[in-house]
């Protein structure tokens, strides 16, 4: 128990030093971009809102100390229902008109208009959560756009989910990779693949709920319907063998439980909606990934309170659920995903972790928003909405202001999970103090003496060991140096014969 209690933190990345140095995507700053189009395209843009025709366009990249200029780009609307928006989100494509280009590396970008979101900073802080518990990182950053030199407003710039992207993440591009909208449930409706293939999405813009965006001549979707049809089967012990071989369980539990901890109720688990399934030619498994991630952090539009909405028990029951049912109904499985929640809770969403990420966000792009006239234009939000959405309620489908909904959100976790889940901060096998904290130089611990000596670690939030130490047994207290260690939250693990005791560190 205590190496995995230990080894569980291994792939979570702390916010600090978490993100790209990619120009593109490089989120320390607010860069600009610049469409430059015929007014005729545009107006075609704008008012036929279904179609995903590419119009010819000149890209510019401008991140303040240089500025690129890319002719002949493609330009059009994305999105599902903010298609409909006043403020409009948009794809660019560098290579529409000029075939295998790439701006960066990257063949297409996507600019998200965030118009549900007074805050705009929801879909922004759920990918640096997904990359901060060690899933496949979708780059993003925060751009101004402009349009014929007309300012749009401030936009999310998201890296495309496609070939480049799976290189990049999971170092094999040639796999099956579906998107999966609604009503993409997994339910088993039998053996024939066209079955699924005939399945409609309920996006606007119509299509496949199971649409494969790769290999799409050979259109073969025999390795969807093996495991729709394996999770048709009784979970037993046979089901957790071979489920782990057709699904990486592990990134599977660890994005349920960060869809759980974020109030991301647009996903599977509840609304059958919004991920993506990779099936990796090198390991044979599928990876889940969520996207589409803005109805967050206390959004909510089907009157639901997703602040203290049960973590054990968050799937929606009556409509078929297969992935979550049978897989949290494995009690290996079941287990490993409430260490998942309770870590999340404890180093990813803790106020004490991510407020200073969030306040970062929020004055990195407040010039930007402010002047952003189109944000006002769906639901009329003010400056002080901007302001306010980070710490208040402001309309009926923001109910939470992101920081209230965390501090709900991680108490409530941590109040339904078991006794049986991962011991974790506040949780003592020991009584232990530690003083002074936030501590500079040296910090000291305090607990009773040990008996049989304990063994104790710092690490840091991605789980690399920082400090190693040993606790005589005849010792009621310890001093330790924290001196050399990079100012931010820590762990602080100790064990002994009881059990492990863990502490959060914050060095100066």
């Amino acid at each position: 128990m205590k190496t995995f209690f230990i080894a569980l933190f291994v792939s979570f990345i702390p916010f600090a030093g978490l993100f790209s140095q990619e120009t593109l995507f490089d989120d320390s700053r607010v860069s600009s971009v610049y469409i430059e189009i015929s007014p005729d395209s545009l107006e075609l843009i704008m008012t036929d809102v279904l179609s995903d025709h590419y119009f010819m366009a000149t890209f510019i990249f401008d991140d303040g100390a240089g500025r690129d200029t890319i002719p002949d780009a493609g330009f059009r609307l994305r999105g599902n229902t903010s298609r409909l928006a006043e403020k409009k989100s948009f794809k660019v494509s560098f290579n529409e008109y000029a075939p295998g280009r790439r701006y960066q590396g990257v063949k297409k970008i996507n600019l998200n208009g965030q118009h549900n979101d007074p805050t705009m900073v929801r879909e922004k802080l759920f990918y640096d959560t997904w990359k901060s518990v060690g899933l496949a990182e979708r780059r993003t950053c925060f751009v101004r756009l402009y349009i014929n030199q007309a300012y749009f407003g401030l936009y999310t710039n998201l890296e495309e989910f496609d070939k480049d992207w799976l290189e990049r993440v999971f170092g094999a591009d040639s796999g099956n990779l579906y998107k999966c909208t609604y009503p993409a449930d997994l339910n088993y409706l039998g053996a024939n693949p066209q079955t699924y293939k005939n399945i409609e999405s309920s996006s606007v813009t119509g299509g496949r709920a199971y649409d494969l965006q790769t290999n799409e001549a050979e259109d073969d979707y025999t390795d969807l319907v093996e495991l729709i049809t394996l999770l048709h089967q009784p979970a037993d012990s046979v089901f957790e063998i071979q489920i782990a071989q057709k699904i990486n369980v592990d990134g599977l539990l660890k994005a349920f439980a960060l869809d759980v901890a974020t109030g991301n109720w647009d996903d599977y688990m509840y609304n059958k909606n919004n991920y993506f399934l990779y099936h990796h030619p090198g390991t044979g498994r599928f990876e889940f990934i969520s996207y589409d991630t803005d109805n967050t952090f206390g959004v909510d539009w089907v009157d639901r309170d997703w602040a203290t909405r049960n973590c054990l028990d968050w799937y929606k029951h009556g409509d078929p659920r297969p992935l979550a049912e049978k897989i949290l109904s494995v009690p290996a499985f079941m287990q490993k995903y409430q260490r998942y929640l309770d870590t999340i809770a404890r180093t990813v969403i803790h106020p004490d972790v991510i407020f200073p990420h969030i306040d970062s966000l929020k004055v990195l792009i407040t010039e930007a928003a402010i002047a952003d006239a189109y944000r006002t234009l769906d639901y009329g939000y003010t400056i002080g909405d901007f302001v306010n959405g980070f710490t208040e309620t402001i309309d009926d489908h923001t109910p939470y202001g992101i920081k209230p909904f965390l501090t709900t959100r991680y108490t409530t976790i941590l109040q339904q999970l078991p006794a049986t889940a991962i011991p974790g901060e506040g949780q003592d096998m020991i009584s232990l103090s530690i003083y002074p904290n936030p501590a500079d130089d040296l910090v000291t611990l305090s607990a009773p003496p040990p008996g049989n000596g304990r063994q104790g670690y710092i690490l840091d939030m991605t789980g690399r060991k920082q400090r190693s130490f040993t606790w005589d047994k005849t010792e009621a207290e310890l001093t330790l140096s924290v001196a050399g260690l990079i100012p931010g939250v820590y762990l602080l693990l100790v064990a002994d014969d009881k059990g492990v005791t863990t502490r959060r560190l914050v060095k100066k």
